[in-house]
């Protein structure tokens, strides 16, 4: 229904009546209507002038009060819906009064009216105006009222709603009106307040709710705020009592659960924040972290708390935004839900597929490894010839699945790339293995430790027979590099000699069983003195540590480099590009352009081709990449996000 026909009802419903016998009643207590619409005799109405309160049968000389309601028009016409009230002198819920417990008219008898709109009225519209609880003189109409405070407290020229200390407003006091937040204040004054200034004022752009004591930003009906005044660019909360940052999930465009009727959710376009005075405000240490939540829930915000706010910090936020609720599902399913939602890991280096020291440590490490595995599965008695006279084995096995190979639910049933995962059994690498998680008791700690060849090709000969797939080098990786000066000299008076690390990650097929598993495999080697047995038997190292760990098995895309991206096809009738002098030209560097301190050519040619997608400019696109660990696909799916909620400012872009 109309606002001016709103406030023309509630003036009614707040004006003294008579009865019929001319006394002037007292104005009605809000309460259930029933469903009495006739004023007829014999129609059933709610209470009468005598007996205690029951329905009666309402008619002429009976004295009746009536609550007026009004619902939409319909195609049978308007229709009026009323209540008749207990007896003058009963309570606003029906009960008598006594002498122990009088009632006192002038306190609570005088409770306005309360105006409603039907059921399915209320429904299609939410915030409408006429939905409030006045609680002025009954002289003065609430809607007028709200619109005179709006009025006074709107700026056109900054186009802005200036909503600071409600409380304290002589307008609102001199209507007994309670503004939202305070102690008592009805629940519906907020909605009517953001559906007026809709209305009133369209053009806004700046809002303060500073100073008006909140704890919550429920009282402000959040919902209905930010879908009547969806075009906010700055807000203050400032010096309030708000103490969570989930306070301001509500209006965050991001964060929480989509609007039903697909519309966009929150305050999309809000460019400045002031939160100054509020507890969750983050100083020190935490001041970090508040400024990343905050900017996390509003991609466009370029100023918080009269501080400019880094646009690269939005890159960063949505790179590490945790997954999104989702609310009706279960436990279980909300869990596999988050998982399926979180965003790669970000390392600080690039995955690369091993790191070699130098090519003459490789050169060595390389052959021995490959010889050491093929014994391994088909000999390993003649490994005792690789393990130094004084020597260390130990090995463990590690039983937890791994994420990885969960996720893609590996072993599963029907799984015809791994059918026999199901066969596999940890038994023996439980009983004399030595993982110290395990194995508690110092006797066996000691025992599972092997220290002379002779035991340690005993301990490797009681575990099951495998075959590794030495062909493929893509199922394996090793990192290797020297530690000069780690050993004894051989001779006395030598200098000391250098020590080589080698650690090894690869898979093998465990027999009889043919299931898969992975392994990783800490060699700590010397060189082979010249003449000795194991020199003549070919081997290049000897073995002084070997530890030794059984995995289940994981997808070896763990440690393998992501492939260069494809460049670009030249523009018909182009210049060539010509090739830097000393190296080969990688495929989207172009020499002489724009260039990051530090980037490799892999890198750079990502970031040139981040910006042939969206438009970036190069610090933006770098920066992009940077905040979300180089890996192009995240990036990309980020800044996606970002643009679409406007979030990205203009400079960002090239002309």
């Amino acid at each position: 229904m109309s606002t001016p026909a709103a406030a023309k009802l509630l003036a009614q419903a707040l004006a003294p009546r008579s009865d019929p016998t001319g006394m002037a009643t007292d104005p009605p207590v809000p309460g259930p209507s029933t469903s009495s619409t006739n004023s007829s005799p014999g129609v059933r109405g709610r209470g009468s002038a005598r007996g205690r309160g029951r329905g009666g049968r309402g008619g002429p000389g009976r004295a009746t009060d009536e609550d007026v309601g009004m619902s939409d028009l319909s195609d049978s016409g308007a229709k009026r819906r009323g209540r008749q009230t207990a007896r003058r002198g009963g309570g606003p819920m029906g009960e008598r009064p006594s002498k122990d417990k009088p009632y006192d008219s002038k306190r609570s008898h005088n409770t306005p009216a309360i105006i409603r709109e039907d059921k399915d009225r209320a429904k299609s519209s939410p915030a409408s105006t006429s939905n409030i609880t006045a609680s002025g003189p009954a002289s003065a109409g609430a809607i007028d009222t709200l619109r005179v405070f709006l009025q006074a407290r709107y700026d056109p020229g900054s186009r802005m709603l200036n909503l600071e200390n409600m409380a304290g407003d002589t307008i609102l006091n001199n209507a007994g009106l309670k503004a939202p937040g305070e102690k008592g204040a009805p629940s519906s004054v907020a909605g009517a307040l953001w559906k007026l200034a809709s209305e009133m004022f369209p053009d806004v752009i700046s809002l303060s709710l500073a100073n008006n004591k909140l704890t919550s930003v429920l009282p402000l009906s959040p919902y209905l705020l930010t879908t009547s005044l969806p075009n906010i660019q700055n807000v203050s909360f400032a010096s309030n009592s708000l103490a969570r940052i989930r306070d301001l999930d509500p209006f965050s465009p991001s964060i929480g659960k989509p609007r039903g009727d697909g519309k966009q959710k929150g305050w999309a376009k809000l460019q400045e924040l002031v939160m100054t005075g509020n507890p969750l405000v983050g100083t020190g240490d935490a001041e970090a972290s508040y400024r990343s939540e905050v900017a996390r829930r509003f991609p466009a915000l370029r100023q918080l708390d009269q501080t400019p706010l880094d646009p690269s910090i939005a890159f960063a936020a949505a790179a590490s935004a945790p997954p999104t609720a989702t609310p009706g599902l279960s436990n279980a399913a909300k869990r596999e839900a988050a998982k399926s939602k979180q965003p790669p890991v970000a390392f600080p280096k690039e995955v690369r597929g091993g790191f070699i020291e130098s090519d003459g440590v490789g050169g060595v490490v390389g052959p021995f490894l490959e010889k050491f595995f093929k014994a391994y599965d088909e000999d390993r008695p003649s490994l005792a010839l690789a393990y130094a006279p004084i020597c260390s084995f130990s090995f463990s096995a590690d039983t937890q699945p791994p994420l990885r190979s969960r996720a893609k639910k590996i072993g599963n049933h029907g799984d015809k790339k791994f059918p026999n995962q199901h066969k596999l059994e940890w038994t023996q690498y439980l009983s004399s293995g030595r993982n110290l998680q395990r194995v508690q008791g110092a006797g066996k700690r000691v025992t599972n430790l092997q220290l002379s060849p002779d035991k340690v090709i005993a301990a490797l000969t009681s575990l099951p027979g495998t075959i590794h797939p030495l062909s493929d080098a893509s199922k394996f990786v090793f990192d290797t590099w020297t530690m000069p000066g780690l050993l004894a000299p051989v001779t006395p008076g030598a200098p000391p000699e250098t020590a080589i690390y080698a650690t090894v990650h690869g898979e093998f097929t465990e027999l009889p069983s043919k299931g898969v598993r992975s392994f990783d495999r800490t060699f700590v080697l010397a060189p082979v003195p010249p003449g000795s047995p194991a020199q003549l038997a070919g081997w290049t190292c000897l073995i002084l540590s070997d530890l030794f760990t059984i995995r289940g098995y994981s997808d070896p895309i763990a440690w393998a480099p992501k492939p260069a991206p494809t460049a670009a096809a030249p523009v018909a009738g182009g210049p060539p590009v010509p090739a830097p002098a000393g190296g080969p030209v990688v495929a989207g560097v172009v020499p002489g352009q724009e260039r990051a301190d530090g980037l490799t050519d892999q890198q750079q040619a990502l970031v040139v081709e981040l910006q042939k997608v969206t438009r970036l400019t190069y610090t933006f696109a770098h920066m992009c990449l940077v905040q979300n660990g180089w890996d192009p696909t995240t990036a990309l799916a980020n800044f996606q996000g970002l643009q679409a909620t406007g979030a990205i400012p203009p400079e960002a872009f090239m002309p």
